[in-house]
């Protein structure tokens, strides 16, 4: 085949609709249980999305089987799917009566598995950060009052000590008074900004513990990942290893039965 006849049967190739199927839906949700769109991110998120184009890209790198897909595609796809399995579970829950699984339904029950747990924890995070972020405003705001409070007092205790100094010395010159205002004022300023410099400090301490536990939080999440994967290859090694030993068994009665 020379190269416009390449070129052309490649176009027709990109120009041709593709139809979902049964093979399809297990190409489809081998791939997602491979790429785990789920686990760690939130759904609506560009890192959610980069997850489902790279389940995209993988499907349409594969030979035997025609995908002409891309990230939307192969999500809507997921999501019929799952909502259909959710109700067939639902019915069957209802009325008591289980009917068997294909191989598609067992792998989107495991997905759908994956998808509430992501979910649930993306939930139980965001509680925890709007609770902790309410427990660090009311601890500024505690501090800042505290420090309101001091200086306060500071400020009083100076007037107090100006008032009566001021009874003790009432000939003192008007430059002199001057002098002592001037001297009391900075001294008031110097502990305000003590005051402040402290406020800093406790609200550093504070972006700096929350900055911790997000550390930690995304720390975890990677280990939850990484048991995840460990979990999937070695599930599929006892597979392979099913359908090896299988395989065998078959060879074994094709030969004996010669």
């Amino acid at each position: 085949m020379d190269a416009r006849a390449k070129t052309t049967a490649k176009k027709t190739k990109s120009m041709k609709p593709m139809t979902w199927s049964t093979v399809h839906d297990e190409m489809l949700c081998r791939e997602i249980l491979v790429v785990d769109p789920f686990t760690g991110t939130k759904k609506g998120t560009v890192a959610r999305g980069t997850r489902w184009e790279e389940v995209a890209e993988n499907l349409k790198k594969i030979q035997k089987i025609y995908f002409k897909v891309d990230k939307r595609a192969v999500r809507d796809r997921y999501n019929l799917l799952s909502k259909e399995l959710r109700n067939k579970l639902k019915r069957e829950k209802e009325s008591g009566i289980e009917t068997d699984m294909t191989e598609v339904e067992m792998a989107l029950e495991e997905l759908i598995e994956k998808e509430d747990a992501a979910e649930t924890e993306q939930k139980v995070v965001e509680n925890q950060k709007k609770v902790k972020d309410s427990q660090d405003r009311e601890n500024a705001e505690s501090v800042r009052k505290k420090a309101m409070e001091r200086l306060g007092q500071t400020q009083k205790r100076k007037a107090d000590e100006g008032e009566n100094e001021g009874k003790k010395k009432k000939k003192r010159s008007s430059g002199s008074d001057r002098l002592n205002f001037l001297r009391e004022k900075n001294e008031q300023v110097q502990e305000m900004q003590k005051q402040e410099l402290e406020l800093k400090r406790q609200q550093l301490e504070v972006e700096s513990r929350k900055q911790e536990n997000f550390m930690q939080m995304m720390l975890n999440q990677q280990q939850q990942q990484q048991r995840q994967m460990q979990d999937f290859q070695a599930m599929m090694s006892v597979q392979t290893k099913q359908q090896n030993d299988l395989m065998i068994a078959l060879v074994s009665k094709l030969i004996e039965k010669k």
